[in-house]
């Protein structure tokens, strides 16, 4: 699990230092930085993944910015020749990447990296060279891509770096789009099992529904959201003839997803995702990123609550709290083990417990320079639930946040006219 973060130098995060539970939330106005966060974990994926390149970074979810326009460039600063970030994991593992970025460059290059278990490192790259396990490697290393990456077959890494590494470099923003989720549109899916839009979420439905059949305890509990709504009692692919799919829609060899209306005639309760609601397609896609055998174990939902509304914002989160501790608590191999999300939905807050550790809210907002700041928001040391509902008057974090008693969630206030 990813546990702390220290971003340096990356657009509007100047320096910030950032420590994660299970489950994390992020909250603030809009252009707060919300999103810079999620992408600083994104550019870190990638450099342990395949490498910093544009196509890599797209794959991750992360905004194809010219590189120079990645460093931090507020007024009456010097404009930095790097941007830095660092990552510290479970079981004492560490990751530093330092990358340049200039005008002059096309792509991110790394600056310097280095990789540690307990203290002790591991590898390492500086202008001195590279170097892994205490050996100085003679050959020209890629600066596009990190050491981890091209020298992970030629050396016995400590088990507990391979695992953390392993886990996060498939770590993807997802931010699912209507054309995709209602089969209007297609596109590539880049990594298994669905695409960071939605792309081919049929084919993943199928291969889900095997999962689901065959008893997976994950599949089966995440495939409950799609009921939530109450008005399908199922869903499927298959081949569905002219009358009962749209023109719009473009099948995937031939085959479409599809929902049975319970309160409709059997000889027309089929609707295709076209012609069916968008806040169930998109639990749809929330359950094959928590219940897939192929979904990353650590991901991202920007804005994931859009097509919901208040009752299934807080069911979806209970869902993904749920999930994550079920996955560690069983020691089950498929399922979330660490989810980011961000929302402008206060609904969003009232499903989290501050008081588990496991749960945390932050509240991103932008200081008087414009750095990006995010606050943990949790009780003050001692404070029992009781002491919390008295000082707060039993209000709900919803209704707090809307009266404006969670300072900076609000974002910055126009001046009244």
């Amino acid at each position: 699990m990813l546990e702390r973060i220290k971003i340096q130098r990356f657009k509007s995060l100047k320096g910030e230092e950032l420590h994660f539970g299970r489950v994390n939330l992020f909250i603030g106005g809009n252009g707060a930085g919300k999103s810079n966060i999620l992408e600083a974990i994104g550019l870190i994926a990638a450099a342990l993944n395949r490498g910093v390149q544009d196509s890599e970074l797209s794959r991750k979810g992360v905004r194809l910015t010219p590189p120079a326009m990645m460093k931090s460039a507020f007024k009456n600063s010097d404009l930095p020749p790097t941007l830095r970030l660092e990552a510290e994991f479970t079981g004492e593992v560490e990751y530093a990447l330092e990358l340049s970025a200039s005008d002059r460059h096309t792509a991110l290059e790394t600056f310097s990296e280095k990789g540690k278990v307990e203290g002790h490192q591991v590898f390492g790259r500086s202008r001195n060279g590279p170097t892994v396990m205490g050996k100085r490697i003679a050959r020209t290393l890629d600066l596009h891509r990190s050491i981890w990456d091209q020298t992970r077959s030629a050396f016995d890494f400590p088990r507990p770096m391979q695992d953390e590494f392993d886990a996060l470099s498939r770590y993807a923003i997802y931010a699912p789009q209507t054309e995709f989720l209602r089969e209007t549109q297609t596109g590539i899916v880049e990594s298994p099992p669905v695409g960071l839009h939605g792309e081919g979420l049929g084919a993943a439905v199928d291969s889900l529904l095997v999962q689901y059949h065959e008893g997976s305890v994950q599949a089966r509990e995440a495939m409950n959201l799609v009921w939530l709504p109450g008005w399908t009692s199922s869903v499927g692919v298959e081949a569905l003839n002219a009358r009962q799919r749209s023109t719009k829609v473009v099948p995937n060899a031939g085959r479409s997803l599809f929902f049975t209306d319970k309160f409709m005639n059997m000889r027309r309760n089929k609707l295709s995702a076209y012609d069916s609601s968008e806040g169930t397609l998109y639990l749809l896609f929330i359950a094959v990123l928590l219940g897939h055998s192929e979904a990353p174990p650590i991901f991202a939902l920007d804005s994931f609550d859009n097509a919901l509304n208040p009752a299934l914002t807080k069911s979806l989160i209970k869902a993904v709290v749920d999930g994550a501790k079920r996955k560690v608590e069983s020691g089950l191999a498929i399922g979330p083990s660490q989810v980011f999300l961000t929302s402008h939905n206060p609904t969003s807050l009232d499903a989290f417990d501050l008081f588990d550790d496991d749960q945390r809210v932050f509240v991103v907002q932008r200081n008087e320079k414009g750095h990006t700041v995010a606050t943990r928001l949790q009780p003050a040391s001692g404070m029992s639930r009781e002491d919390w509902a008295r000082a707060f008057e039993g209000r709900k974090l919803s209704q707090m946040w809307i009266d404006g008693d969670i300072r900076g969630a609000l974002g910055v206030q126009a001046p009244a006219l």
